[in-house]
C-alpha cells in the first residue's frame, strides 16, 4: 500500500481534464466556477439615500449649530423605485423628501436623517430645520460603491459559496461555467474487511 502523500503526488502529476457545463447561477452552489466572472454594470447603478431623510447639498448645512438654525425647503419626493428621476434643478437651502434607496437628485450630494431634522408646515409648505454641519456624501450610497463594472466578483476555480450567488443575481448574471461534477470510485482492500452481516471477531464490517 502507498502513503497517501505518495498518493498525491501521483495525481498531482497525472492529467486529469474536467469538461465545463453552462449551469444557471442560482444553481450554481458548491460548483467550481470554470472563468473569472467580472461585473457587467456598476452596483449600485447611481448615488442613493442610505436611509430615509432628506437630500440636500453639503454645503448649504455649512454654519448650521444650535445657536444657528438653517432652514431647507422641501420642494418635492422621491421614493425608492417607484418614482422617476428627480429632475427639478435644487436651489440653494432647498431639500428633497428621500426615501431608502432613492436615487439622488441632482445638485444633492448629503442626506439628513429625518430624525435629526425639525419638520414644519405652513400654508402647505413643507420646512425642515437642522442644528448642525454635515460633510459631502453623509448618509449617501456611492454609484459602484458595492461593485463597480468589470471589477472581479468570483476567481477561476472558486468553489461558489451563498455570497457568490447573491452577488450573481444582485449584478444580473444568469448563467455561468462551472466545471463538470466528477464520479469518485470508492473501494476497500484487505482480508479482514467483510461485506456479511454476520463477521467473526477478526474481520470488519466494509464501512466504505
Amino acid at each position: 500500500m502507498i502513503s497517501y502523500n505518495e498518493a498525491l503526488k501521483i495525481l498531482n502529476k497525472s492529467i486529469i481534464k474536467i469538461d465545463n457545463e453552462i449551469l444557471k447561477s442560482v444553481n450554481s452552489l458548491n460548483r467550481v466556477c470554470s472563468k473569472n466572472i467580472n461585473s457587467k454594470i456598476n452596483y449600485p447603478s447611481a448615488n442613493n439615500s442610505s436611509l430615509d431623510g432628506y437630500a440636500v447639498n453639503f454645503k448649504d448645512t455649512k454654519g448650521a449649530s444650535k445657536n444657528k438654525i438653517k432652514k431647507f425647503k422641501i420642494i418635492g419626493f422621491i421614493s425608492a423605485g417607484g418614482s422617476k428621476p428627480f429632475k427639478k434643478i435644487i436651489k440653494k437651502n432647498q431639500a428633497v423628501e428621500i426615501m431608502t434607496g432613492g436615487i439622488m437628485p441632482a445638485g444633492t450630494n448629503l442626506i439628513i436623517p429625518v430624525e435629526e431634522s425639525l419638520l414644519s408646515v405652513d400654508k402647505n409648505q413643507k420646512y425642515i430645520f437642522i442644528k448642525k454641519e454635515y460633510k459631502k456624501f453623509d448618509n449617501v450610497r456611492l454609484k459602484g460603491s458595492d461593485y463597480k463594472k468589470n471589477e472581479l466578483v468570483i476567481k477561476k476555480n472558486t468553489i461558489i459559496q451563498p455570497n457568490h450567488i447573491l452577488a450573481f443575481k444582485t449584478l444580473g448574471i444568469k448563467n455561468i461555467k462551472v466545471k463538470k461534477k466528477i464520479n469518485i470510485l470508492f473501494f476497500s482492500t484487505g482480508n479482514e474487511i467483510s461485506n456479511n452481516d454476520n463477521i467473526p471477531d477478526w474481520k470488519v464490517r466494509n464501512s466504505n
